[in-house]
């Protein structure tokens, strides 16, 4: 019988990390989750400890280079070997361009770029080691598109994309089995809204008023997928059909088809997601 598989999963205490975790438990592999909501992440680990089910917790805030490598060294002590790497983490805060602060930029580029870039130093060695494995890097459907009043998310994920993209043909080029995928997903019943709530102090307070929180918080409500169900659907696409791009709307790829059309033809984009502009 061969070794217990290992996965990784950050932003796991919540949302599309969390139903990842499950679903990588419900596949018989032991899973670390990190996250840096040590409490949540402690409820979290209680929920996937089922049926006997190794899972290691580690306080992890993503932004911090050494932190990230401490959590590929608490996995490789605890299990000895690393299989899956979901690099999940993520944040977003709705304003003007112009408006939102330097802090409030840099705080969702170092979570959401910069996040993936210390998860891909610290475990992508250790994959081209091991000779195999698998990274899975969550971007947005907002990565081939546009959404108003979000322009650092949605250019981070058009940044996580082109990242993801590049890491798979370096790998490719030095002859690695290990292989990259990209989650494209849209809206998730998750705690994304209140994101602001996890930020440090080194960022600053972020200016988000109660209307702009409500918005939000209805709108991943009304419209978000079920993570879990979300989760399932991914991890079949990912490692078991080994798809590069991961979809969970077919329309999205639509979506793409007519975004580069207009740009092609040098006409800016339409919106594709008006029910934003409801709060506006």
């Amino acid at each position: 019988m061969g070794e217990t598989s290992v996965a990784v999963v950050t932003g796991a205490a919540s949302g599309l990390g969390l139903g990842l975790a499950a679903g990588l438990v419900a596949r018989g592999m032991s899973v670390v989750i990190a996250d840096i909501n040590g409490d949540a992440l402690a409820r979290a680990q209680q929920r996937l400890r089922v049926d006997g089910a190794e899972v290691l917790a580690v306080r992890t805030d993503v932004t911090k280079d050494d932190e990230v490598a401490a959590l590929a060294s608490r996995t490789l002590d605890q299990f000895g070997r690393v299989d899956i790497v979901c690099l999940n983490a993520g944040v977003n805060l709705r304003g003007r361009a112009w408006e939102l602060s330097v802090d409030d930029w840099r705080w969702i580029y170092d979570v959401n770029v910069f996040g993936v870039v210390h998860g891909i130093r610290s475990f992508v060695p250790i994959l081209l080691e091991e000779g195999a494995g698998h990274v899975l890097i969550t971007a947005s459907n907002s990565a081939v598109a546009t959404l108003p009043a979000l322009a650092p998310y949605v250019s981070s994920k058009h940044a996580v994309l082109a990242l993801a993209e590049t890491v798979q043909h370096d790998l490719l080029e030095v002859g690695s089995d290990v292989r990259v995928s990209v989650v494209l997903p849209g809206a998730i019943r998750s705690g994304m809204a209140d994101a602001v709530r996890n930020r440090p102090a080194d960022y600053g307070s972020a200016q988000v008023s109660a209307e702009v929180l409500h918005a939000s918080r209805a709108f991943l409500e009304r419209y978000g997928s079920d993570p879990r169900t979300m989760a399932d659907d991914i991890l079949r696409q990912a490692l078991d059909k080994h798809c590069f791009c991961v979809f969970t709307d077919p329309a999205d790829t639509a979506t793409l088809l007519t975004h580069a059309q207009a740009l092609g033809e040098g006409r800016l984009p339409t919106v594709t997601a008006p029910v934003f502009q409801e709060n506006r």
